[in-house]
């Protein structure tokens, strides 16, 4: 295996280097959100109103992503945020090396999964690399996909296997509507070829969309999704929710995008009307968000090494110097992984010193309330519980209102009456860049004075 597989080994080993050694980078805003929701469900039973926030309190809380939270939140009982990390580092991984698993049995070259997988592990990384309840989402839309691309070449029944993994998806993130949007693509694509109404497709194109409501919260799921994919815009306030433009970290998307759509109008009857359809539906959507790249990565991954066969001739791989260094590569995977696991928890936690926390407790007394950046807030209300229901907002703005959304945008770009908006809050917690700028403006507007200061993190308070 190692003499014919070696470079996609390497590849992908380099890979799992890489997010092991920056794996410290991986504990961000939504990690946070997830252990602190995970623990409020372990405590006090699914949510249905928020108590956490200013802004959201008393608003219904759908919490969709309920198991994926339990699940991370598990993890870090069981082992510390460092468990939690090297899980969704495992999870992150094999979704990647699923991908090019499904372009080898589809008769891919490891040559030609190996070319494909380079920059589309550039472009998978910097969505997949944060830890979060989408982590668990990766690996079941691979198994999708997998199950799918093999139906397109020969049906079976086995293709309804997809139901289920997309029960247990809909309750652990809401990428789930991309699993489901793809087995409903796979049965109008069945419709088409036998020309008349067929069962078999008919069942693909519905029952994955009812398969998203198997929920606790189903009654309520339809307003969510309506917010969070058409009527939210967190753009301005997330960059992941930005639509994907012409970037240094987005040139590899455009190079996958612009290589796929030339191989598969040249060479696209090589390979099913569903890997055609999946990669374009797929590209539409990645360009639709920075947080889809990801998924795109994924397919294109999966679909286009076939299709890169078709413009050479398959050549001898050097055998042993493959074997050699598949297993340099995977020894040093070892290492990092050892390295990592051997590490303090600290070193997973730098960028929010616990200090940082405690003094903005203390700083905002019983009855203060905080304003914290987006990135804080989540990290704030875990690490100090008794600040529940004094913090302005944090991660879930799908409970907020389009005014309220105008509001934190007002106040994080100091913009109109933003002065008044602020006015409440007796601390403030900061990033370091962008927030820099941020925090100049407060302290000239008002008399604050600095709780505690480092390096990642600055807390304000008046008087």
């Amino acid at each position: 295996m190692l003499e014919e597989d070696g470079l996609v080994v390497i590849v992908l080993a380099a890979f799992a280097i890489v997010l092991l050694i920056t794996l410290r980078r991986g504990l961000a805003t939504d990690g946070w959100l997830a252990l602190l929701a995970g623990r409020s469900i372990v405590q006090h039973g699914l949510p249905s109103y928020d108590n956490l926030t200013v802004m959201a309190h008393g608003r219904r809380w759908i919490d969709q992503q309920w198991l994926g939270q339990l699940g991370l939140y598990g993890l870090w009982r069981a082992g510390g945020v460092k468990l939690a990390l090297l899980v969704h580092a495992l999870l992150a991984t094999g979704a990647l090396t699923g991908a090019a698993l499904i372009a080898r049995r589809h008769g891919a070259t490891a040559r030609a999964v190996t070319w494909v997988a380079i920059p589309a592990l550039l472009a998978y990384y910097p969505v997949a690399a944060v830890m979060r309840t989408q982590s668990f989402a990766l690996p079941l839309f691979v198994a999708t996909l997998w199950l799918l691309l093999d139906d397109a070449r020969r049906p079976s029944s086995r293709v309804f296997m997809t139901l289920p993994l997309l029960v247990l998806w809909a309750n652990l993130h809401g990428s789930v509507v991309l699993g489901a949007g793809l087995v409903a693509l796979a049965g109008l694509v069945t419709l088409a070829k036998a020309r008349r109404p067929n069962p078999r497709g008919l069942a693909l194109i519905f029952l994955p969309w009812a398969c998203l409501f198997a929920s606790p919260y189903a009654t309520h799921l339809p307003a969510y999704y309506r917010k969070v994919l058409v009527g939210g815009d967190f753009s301005h306030l997330v960059t992941e929710w930005a639509p994907t433009t012409l970037q240094l970290v987005t040139i590899p998307v455009f190079i996958l995008v612009l290589a796929g759509l030339w191989l598969l109008g040249r060479h696209g009857r090589a390979v099913p009307a569903f890997d055609q359809l999946a990669f374009l539906a797929m590209t539409v959507i990645a360009f639709q968000a920075i947080r889809n790249i990801a998924w795109f990565a994924l397919v294109a991954l999966a679909v286009l090494p076939h299709l890169v066969d078709r413009l050479r001739v398959p050549v001898e791989e050097p055998r042993r110097l493959n074997r050699i260094l598949a297993l340099s590569l995977l020894f040093l995977t070892g290492v990092a992984l050892a390295g990592v696991a051997a590490k303090p928890t600290s070193w997973f936690t730098h960028a929010f010193p616990t200090a940082a926390a405690r003094a903005a407790a203390r700083a905002a007394g019983p009855q203060g309330i905080v304003f914290a950046t987006s990135g804080y807030a989540d990290w704030l209300l875990w690490s100090e519980p008794r600040l529940a229901g004094r913090v302005a907002f944090d991660a879930r703005f799908e409970l907020l209102t389009p005014s309220q959304l105008e509001k934190i945008t007002r106040i994080e770009n100091a913009a109109g009456d933003w002065r008044t908006a602020v006015r409440g809050y007796r601390v403030f917690v900061l990033g370091p860049s962008p927030d820099a700028s941020f925090e100049r403006t407060l302290r000239r507007a008002f008399a604050l004075h600095v709780a505690f200061r480092s390096r990642q993190v600055v807390v304000l308070r008046r008087g």
